[in-house]
């Protein structure tokens, strides 16, 4: 059985594949399998992915249906397939530095996390890196138990939860948990299922993840399903709160999540019935769960507000600003 299980996600990839491939083989800890996941790639890439499968016995390339939109189902895919106690997730347009499973193993064994994050470092096409701002990297080692993981979560460090690869995940946080299909901005959505599993979270002052920007990502020209998945993520979440008896926080989040949805509105172009009927599901969504927090926490202004979300996001939106 490997350490460590690595999950890539590969579609339309064939300019990047092998840079990702070689940085991973490149690693100075060797235990680990590479799952080669073909996402249904209409290009060269599943042939690329068995071509390395037949170069390395620990890479293996899997070719399943594909799910939806979004890496979703070729992750779930992996995380089906993995057999290692640890797991880590590469996308296919990004590298990695040579001692980053080193690094991160290290971390989970110093400290008895669960989940292990390190810093990423957008690179741009022509390969310059362009590291974050120094508030948005973790600049000591921080070990969190999921309190203060959620207390940080307000903070700029909110970028370097929020994503899925550079970090090493205990593989018993999956046990119950898959990414959501067919939605972009998955593993926001998914995150709060993952930290109910731990018990701590270390961060630490090492970059060891490139990630590449460039035009035609994932959710490039997606604006429409970016936010409305923003918003399912934030109410998810406000779920996973109520389910704990953090009012608060719980609050805090659908709060958010209404804010977001009523300044975004002309973006979603309601014009389309698709897109208008994917905003009323979200919206009513909001409702359900603001009326549950409601009703748990009994406070006569929070049924107020949940009176005012249900008339409106407008009206949602005039009370807040009247209260301030």
């Amino acid at each position: 059985m490997p350490t460590v299980s690595i999950v890539v996600p590969v579609y339309k990839a064939e300019k990047t594949l092998d840079a990702c491939v070689e940085s991973i083989l490149a690693q100075t800890f060797s235990d680990f399998e590479l799952l080669l996941i073909d996402d249904a790639s209409p290009d060269r890439c599943p042939q690329m992915c068995d071509a390395w499968a037949e170069k390395d016995p620990r890479i293996h390339a899997l070719h399943p249906a594909k799910t939806g939109p979004g890496p979703s189902g070729a992750r779930n895919a992996g995380l089906d397939a993995a057999a290692a106690p640890w797991i880590t997730m590469v996308d296919s347009d990004d590298t990695v530095a040579p001692d980053l499973l080193e690094t991160l193993l290290a971390g989970a064994e110093r400290t008895g996390a669960e989940l292990v994050l390190c810093n990423c470092c957008p690179v741009t096409e022509d390969g310059a890196r362009h590291p974050l701002p120094e508030n948005e990297r973790f600049t000591e080692e921080t070990l969190l138990g999921v309190e203060a993981f959620w207390d940080a979560f307000g903070t700029p460090w909110i970028n370097q939860f929020t994503g899925t690869a550079h970090r090493l995940y205990a593989a018993r946080l999956f046990a119950h948990a898959r990414y959501p299909l067919g939605m972009l901005h998955e593993d926001y959505y998914l995150l709060p299922d993952l930290i109910a599993g731990c018990t701590r979270i270390v961060c630490l002052p090492y970059t060891g993840y490139y990630v590449l920007r460039h035009a035609g990502s994932i959710t490039d020209g997606a604006r429409h399903e970016v936010r409305l998945a923003m918003t399912r993520g934030d109410i998810h979440r406000a779920e996973y709160f109520l389910a704990n008896g953090w009012y608060d926080r719980a609050e805090g989040a659908l709060t958010d999540a209404a804010l977001f949805l009523h300044g975004n509105k002309r973006a979603y172009d309601l014009t389309k019935p698709g897109h208008r009927a994917e905003f009323a599901e979200t919206k009513r969504e909001l409702c359900r769960v603001y009326d549950a927090l409601a009703a748990q926490k009994g406070a006569a202004s929070l049924k107020l507000r949940a009176a005012a979300l249900h008339i409106g996001l407008p009206v949602f939106a005039g009370y807040l600003k009247a209260r301030r």
